[in-house]
């Protein structure tokens, strides 16, 4: 297990004597070869290096039965002679996993994690490991229960020790985490058909553990798909005093049992076996059986046997020969020097992506795979889809492994895994640890970058700008049919007078995981989401709910609290259409009165997109904003809000047209999907106000000062102007509107403040919209659309002739004051002539739709008014 390490402090000792003494099996300082590694071992102790931190320097013990190979390396070390010094000779010490020198910081208190500094070490009679720096301070390790320490008063007594010399090693062990490998002989060999080649092993179990088959990694079967091991062969070649299986030679062949062709059978010839001293990592190697084929007739030699060599002539020729006893020495030739290197392992050319996993299997050939959880069945090739998650996966590739995650449900083929392909079938493969057989087909077309994949997702200037109409996908030669409300009930039918309904999208929960963190292809960093929806009318935001009582007829509009449902937008197979689900149930189309209904059936519909910005965006500049053809304005010697004409008194002046000129400015507040502006304006009576000329004044809500209107015994706050230096940096600032888009037809001027003010309830209700009662500005939960366009800048207080001619928006009609026998025309905001007529009164009515309307009057200007 790791040990904790901590540090005591140092002092100055000197270092005296040298490494003498060695505990009983101790390898003595003359035999410290380079090249060669050692434990540096303190009774059951080893100092190591942390598997979890590699810089963090530890001790361990070791069970030899469980540990493997790696985990010894990291307590492994090379010594060497780093010099003479007035202690002794000093050593550095090199970590075998690592190759990282021995190295502390040289400082009073440095702890146990390497570091430039302390790298020479002595050892003292009995074992100490010292180093000594600075002004003769003394540095020294210490086991100090299942602790190391860097002390100065204390030492551990270490031995040099040997490690294991012949621990058997897997298939993944031998490639250095990998099962394709290269074994690298000491010299040339007569019949080393090993060398040079990249050879592939797969362990054995069972009666067979501790074995593996070897084969080579680009022809791993005969022509016929027979599998091809290498093994020993019962050919031979002659070496003198040959006895047993002494001169065997190795081939490339087949399994086959024994029979009228074959007198032995060879599967065990084909069963390999590796040792390695982890002292230099030189490796022994075994069959687990071989053909006597210096008997007559041959036989089997019924145990293992070591792959040595025989000098013949002036050839070294490599064979197998049988061992001495149960020992691993050889009983005749010489075994030669082996080591190993990593291969090249197996890749996937199309490398890291999202795929679709085809079985090779024989029993579900042609099938894909969903998921590796037995309850999940496999799909067919026409269920798949690059607009559904289910039956992707996504493949990632880190330094030759891989690891397959599905989008779907979050199970894997395998984390960080080798892969193997599987020989005369195209892209296939079987992956470590797993039987079956896949072909991983690539789909470079799926947008990797949708992390919203299988579901419809909104952006929030989708959300803010966009309104939607919903159509229902019909059958072939019908055509779409769009969604309308009849008496709030929504359907869907051709051929409706009808209007469709433009709904406005609202978030309900966004980025929703599909899957749980950590597993499949979430832990390899692809996650997908999903979101959920409320859909509302626009303008009226009454939304779409269930109609339950009393006879569940279908889907409705209602302003009901709480009853609107959630919906998830789910993608079509083939993309550009969606379900619309509500958990269990589905949107679907009753064919008996049209009517949309919540059903097990599935029905699809489009998205439309129509123009329909929830808030209006401009750039800064002086704006008129008018309602009914008066203007907004503020009043220079109260500062209230009012609405007013060119020409109309104010005691002692007349408002001009610079007074109607307000400057409308964006804040640099973000809401996403509304932008947030300053109205305001910088014209007073110069005879009253104390600021100077370029002080401005900010529309506000008066609430916070109490300045309040009664009109017909119903009070309300004034809406006015302040001038304030830090209007636009206080939190919360009063001055902040937005322009929210009218049913009818131009803006609504939207508080910010008044919108998120926590009321405290009785009477008490939110106002954020500015009003006209009686041409006084207040604030109201209602408002008044305000027309929004651009003008000149104010040019001063001059006199103004009073306009004769007013201009007023009525419900459904527009009514012109002082115009008898003028002649009006009456258009739409795009220039569009809806009437022309004359007028016949003072007080003149001409019927007008709903919506922005534009007024002129013979001889006057144009005005736009807005009818309700």
């Amino acid at each position: 297990m790791n040990k904790k390490c901590t540090l005591l402090a140092a002092a100055a000792l000197m270092v005296a004597g040298v490494f003498t003494a060695n505990a009983q099996g101790s390898v003595p300082p003359v035999e410290w070869t380079a090249g060669n590694y050692y434990y540096l071992q303190d009774g059951s102790n080893y100092l190591a290096l942390s598997g979890d931190k590699a810089d963090s320097v530890i001790v361990k013990t070791i069970d030899l039965a469980t540990a493997t190979k790696a985990s010894i390396d990291s307590a492994l070390w090379q010594i060497t002679n780093a010099g003479t010094t007035i202690g002794g000779t000093a050593y550095q010490f090199t970590n075998k996993a690592t190759q990282a020198v021995l190295s502390f910081a040289a400082s009073a208190d440095a702890v146990p994690n390497l570091a430039a500094g302390i790298d020479k070490w002595l050892f003292t009679d009995g074992g100490a490991i010292k180093a000594s720096y600075g002004n003769n301070q003394l540095m020294a390790l210490y086991v100090n229960g299942s602790d190391l320490e860097l002390s100065s008063a204390s030492t551990s007594n270490f031995t040099v020790a040997l490690p294991p010399a012949s621990l058997k090693l897997n298939a993944e062990e031998l490639g250095n985490g990998f099962s394709v490998f290269q074994l690298m002989f000491d010299g040339t060999y007569g019949g080393n058909i090993f060398a040079g080649q990249e050879i592939l092993a797969k362990n054995l179990t069972a009666a067979d553990e501790g074995y593996m088959t070897l084969q080579l990694q680009n022809d791993q079967s005969f022509p016929d798909g027979t599998p091809k091991y290498f093994g020993v062969d019962t050919t031979k070649t002659v070496i003198a005093g040959a006895t047993g299986v002494f001169g065997a030679n190795f081939a490339l062949d087949s399994t086959y049992a024994q029979s009228s062709l074959h007198t032995v059978g060879n599967a065990d010839f084909q069963k390999f076996k590796f040792t390695i001293n982890l002292k230099n990592d030189s490796l022994a190697m075994f069959v687990k059986d071989a053909p006597t084929v210096n008997a007559s007739p041959i036989g089997i030699l019924g145990d293992s046997a070591r792959v040595v060599y025989a000098s013949v002539g002036s050839t070294k020729v490599l064979t197998v020969a049988n061992l001495v006893a149960t020992t691993p020495a050889p009983a005749q030739g010489t075994a030669p020097m082996i080591t190993v290197k990593r291969g090249t392992p197996s890749t996937i050319p199309t490398g890291t992506g999202v795929y679709y996993l085809k079985s090779a299997g024989l029993n579900t050939a042609g099938e894909y795979w969903v998921s590796t959880s037995a309850s999940v069945p496999m799909m067919s090739a026409d269920s798949l889809s690059a607009f559904q998650a289910k039956g992707q996966w996504y493949v990632l590739e880190n330094n030759g492994k891989y690891s397959v995650g599905s989008r779907y449900d979050g199970t894997d083929f395998g984390m960080n895994k080798e892969i193997f392909p599987v020989q005369g079938m195209a892209n296939t493969y079987t992956i470590s640890g797993r039987t079956d057989s896949i072909t991983f087909v690539y789909q470079k077309d799926i947008n990797f970058d949708d992390k919203f994949l299988g579901v419809r997702h909104f952006t929030v200037s989708e959300i803010a700008d966009n309104g939607y109409q919903l159509s229902a996908v019909a059958g072939l030669g019908v055509g779409n049919l769009p969604v309308f409300a009849a008496d709030s009930m929504l359907r869907a039918k051709a051929g409706s007078s009808e209007t469709p309904i433009a709904f406005k999208v609202a978030i309900v929960q966004d980025s929703i995981p599909n899957v749980g963190e950590n597993t499949g292809a979430t832990s390899l960093g692809d996650k997908l989401y999903t979101a959920t929806y409320k859909l509302a009318q626009q303008f009226t935001n009454d939304s779409v709910a269930n109609n339950v009582e009393p006879d569940n007829t279908g889907l409705v509009l209602t302003s009901t609290a709480g009853k609107a449902l959630t919906f998830t937008f789910v993608t079509a197979l083939e993309g550009g259409k969606y379900k619309l689900t509500t958990g269990a149930d589905f949107v679907s189309l009753d064919i008996n009165n049209a009517n949309l209904i919540l059903s097990d059936k599935v029905a699809y519909f489009d998205f439309t997109a129509v123009d329909a910005p929830e808030y209006a965006s401009f750039g800064n500049n002086h704006k008129q904003i008018g309602t009914n053809g008066k203007y907004l304005t503020m009043n220079p010697l109260n500062f209230y809000a009012e609405v007013k004409n060119e020409g109309q008194e104010i005691l002692k002046a007349d408002y001009s047209a610079d007074n109607f000129s307000l400057w409308v400015e964006k804040a640099d507040t973000v809401i996403p999907g509304k932008s947030l502006y300053y109205v305001s304006s910088a014209l007073h009576a110069p005879e009253t106000a104390t600021a100077d000329a370029a002080t401005r004044y900010y529309l506000v809500s008066l609430r916070d000062s109490n300045k309040t209107f009664v009109n017909n015994n119903v009070t309300y706050y004034r809406a006015g102007f302040i001038t304030s230096d830090t209007i636009k940096t206080m939190a919360d600032s009063p001055a902040l509107f937005a322009f929210k888009t009218a049913s009818d037809g131009g803006y609504l001027l939207e508080n910010q403040k008044e919108l998120n003010r926590t009321l405290s309830g009785g009477n008490d209700f939110h106002t954020p919209y500015v009003g006209v009662v009686n041409n006084v500005v207040v604030m109201s939960n209602v408002g008044a659309p305000f027309t929004v366009d651009n003008t000149s800048a104010p040019t001063g207080n001059e006199d103004v002739a009073v306009s004769e001619i007013v201009i007023t928006g009525g419900t459904d009609n527009v009514t012109i004051y002082n115009a008898t026998g003028k002649k009006v025309t009456l258009t739409n905001i795009l220039g569009q002539v809806i009437a022309t007529v004359t007028a016949t009164s003072d007080n003149f009515t001409l019927p007008a739709g709903k919506g922005i309307v534009v007024v002129s009057v013979e001889g006057g200007n144009a005005q736009k008014v807005i009818v309700r």
